[in-house]
């Protein structure tokens, strides 16, 4: 009788408030770093669009509504760390919050863009750019000026954080080696075109924003292999020649050499362990672009 009493006397709204208190355990603002905790709400964020596009957030509500609770606990954490509102990336998780209930008329429609008419000329243009991209392995002698090497860097770095990444995660870490002494650190382990390479971009990606699935996704190297693709056109798009290099602990681990080489490239360089090695990606003005190398027919690669 004294339970029934007591319920009578608490109102719903109480009830929910006290419920969503004990199931959405907020975020440990002293376990997490900033990256981590800046990738988790990407990662939150993101899902929460997609139940628009896939028209499931009213069958599946509460468990959204809790990873917009997420969102916000994160973004108050940042906020106390000293991060802006204004932040880009705070921003747009601020706005998918604030719009759950009507997410699609207040943040979707409101900056969606109207697709482009189809126009299939441009996928045989865009083929005929990529027919003409070579891996080069041998320099010019006379190449740009240091400086708008170090620019183009960071372009080809701008068109790497544009590639798609499971769960918005953008994992991606990325190393600049520009002087000789830190280039010659790949020696032993990469040929000479990497060594000799007016610049090149180590590639690694953060294994701490993994682990939903697994200790080990494998979406980390598809995510890192969308971005070097961009790295690599956006060079091309420019007349530099680019190398894609095979730099994964597979490769670093196959010798001993090798292992104790990464160890002196990563301890001078300060890549920190939770950076897992991916690629070498090798950029300058070519000697001269190679022959073209075979390709098998469209029709032989259809399943």
């Amino acid at each position: 009788m004294f339970i029934k009493l007591v319920l009578k006397k608490i109102s719903p709204a109480w009830l929910l408030k006290a419920w969503r208190s004990y199931r959405y355990k907020p975020v440990d603002d002293r376990a997490l770093p900033d990256d981590k905790l800046m990738s988790l709400m990407r990662h939150e964020a993101h899902r929460i669009e997609k139940t628009i596009y896939n028209d499931i957030l009213e069958s599946k509500y509460d468990i959204y509504q809790e990873k917009k609770f997420r969102v916000d606990q994160i973004i108050k954490i940042l906020i106390s760390r000293g991060y802006e509102q204004s932040h880009p990336v705070i921003d747009w998780a601020s706005k998918i919050s604030n719009s759950f209930d009507d997410l699609e008329a207040s943040f979707i429609s409101v900056y969606s863009k109207t697709p482009e008419p189809l126009q299939l000329s441009k996928a045989s243009e865009f083929s005929e750019f990529l027919q003409r991209r070579r891996s080069v392995r041998v320099w010019a002698e006379n190449q740009p000026d240091s400086n708008d090497l170090e620019v183009l860097a960071l372009k080809v770095i701008d068109a790497a954080r544009w590639a798609p990444t499971s769960g918005n995660r953008q994992p991606w870490r990325f190393k600049i080696l520009t002087n000789d002494a830190d280039k010659d650190l790949l020696a032993g382990i990469k040929e000479n075109h990497c060594t000799s390479a007016p610049i090149c971009i180590f590639v690694g990606m953060d294994t701490r924003l993994y682990g939903a699935f697994s200790d080990r996704e494998t979406g980390i190297y598809i995510d890192a292999g969308a971005a070097i693709q961009n790295m690599i056109l956006c060079a091309h798009s420019t007349g530099l020649g680019t190398c894609w290099n095979h730099f994964a602990t597979d490769l670093i681990q196959s010798r001993e050499a090798n292992v104790k080489s990464y160890a002196v490239f990563t301890a001078r360089l300060n890549i920190p362990d939770y950076i897992e090695p991916i690629a070498v990606v090798a950029i300058g003005y070519p000697e001269f672009i190679p022959p073209t190398p075979a390709r098998m027919d469209v029709t032989e690669l259809i399943l």
